[in-house]
C-alpha cells in the first residue's frame, strides 16, 4: 500500500496553492498545532519529523518554532523539488512515510507533526502509521496533527456542504472546472470508509497504540487539531 501524497497527483500538485482560497483559515488553524509544539516541547528538546511537506508551508510556521530542528518527509517528487528550492536549508527526504518510519531508530524524536497529510491515507496504512509514531517518540514526546477529523451526524455532511460550497467560491469564477470537479471528488472521497478519520474514534485508536492525553480541538469546519503523547 503506497503514502498519501500521490493522491495529489498531475493538476493537484501543480495547482496545491490554490486550496488557500478555499480554505480561508488555512494558516490561522494549523498556528493552533505550532502553538501546541511551542507550548508543550521543551526549547531543549525539539527535533520534530514533520510527516507530508508538501509545497513547505507548514514546514515554514514548524521551522519558526525556537530551538526546532526539522526533518520532513513527502513522497512526491513535484512538492520536494518545490520545498527544498524555497528551504534550502532544512533536511527534506524524499520517501514513503510508513518505509521512512519504519527505518528511524526508536525513540528518536520529540514531535511528529503532520497538516492535511493523514486523512489521505487509507485507514490500514495510516494505523501502521500512527503506530510508528508511536514507536519513534521519546518518552513524553508530542504526536499533532492538524487536519480532517470529521465529527459524527448531522454536523459531518453540514462540514462537507460548506466546504464543497467553498470549492465553488474559490475555483468556479477562476475557471477552474476541472480542479473544481477533483477538489470535490477528492473531499467526498475522504469521508468513505476507505479514508475517514472520524473525531470521535480518534481517542480509542490512538489510546490503543499508547498514547495518552489526547485532544481534538480547535474545530474549523471538518478540520481539527489533534494532539497525543507518549508516555514517560
Amino acid at each position: 500500500m503506497s503514502d498519501a501524497t500521490h493522491r495529489f497527483s498531475g493538476s493537484l500538485a501543480e495547482e496545491y496553492d490554490l486550496i488557500t482560497l478555499a480554505y480561508p483559515d488555512f494558516e490561522a488553524f494549523q498556528r493552533h498545532m505550532i502553538e501546541a509544539i511551542a507550548t508543550r516541547a521543551p526549547q531543549d528538546r525539539r527535533r520534530i519529523l514533520e510527516i507530508g511537506t508538501g509545497n513547505g508551508f507548514t514546514t515554514r510556521l514548524l521551522a519558526g518554532i525556537e530551538g526546532a530542528e526539522i526533518v520532513t518527509v513527502d513522497n512526491d517528487p513535484e512538492m520536494v523539488a518545490q520545498a527544498r528550492e524555497q528551504l534550502p536549508d532544512l533536511e527534506i527526504r524524499e520517501a514513503d512515510a510508513l518505509t521512512f518510519l519504519q527505518e528511524m531508530p526508536e525513540r528518536s524524536v520529540d514531535v511528529v507533526a503532520s497538516a492535511f497529510t493523514l486523512h489521505n491515507m487509507e485507514a490500514p496504512y495510516r494505523d501502521r502509521v500512527e503506530a510508528e509514531i508511536f514507536r519513534v517518540l521519546r518518552p513524553g514526546g508530542l504526536f499533532t496533527n492538524a487536519d480532517k477529523y470529521a465529527p459524527d451526524g448531522q454536523e459531518r455532511f453540514d462540514a462537507l456542504a460548506f466546504q464543497v460550497n467553498r470549492f465553488f467560491d474559490a475555483f468556479l469564477e477562476r475557471g477552474k472546472t476541472d480542479l473544481l470537479r477533483k477538489w470535490v471528488t477528492h473531499n467526498i472521497d475522504d469521508q468513505s470508509p476507505r479514508f475517514v478519520m472520524l473525531a470521535s474514534e480518534t481517542p480509542t485508536r490512538l489510546g490503543a497504540l499508547g498514547f495518552v492525553d489526547i485532544h481534538v480541538g480547535h474545530r474549523s469546519h471538518m478540520q481539527a487539531v489533534m494532539t497525543a503523547t507518549r508516555p514517560r
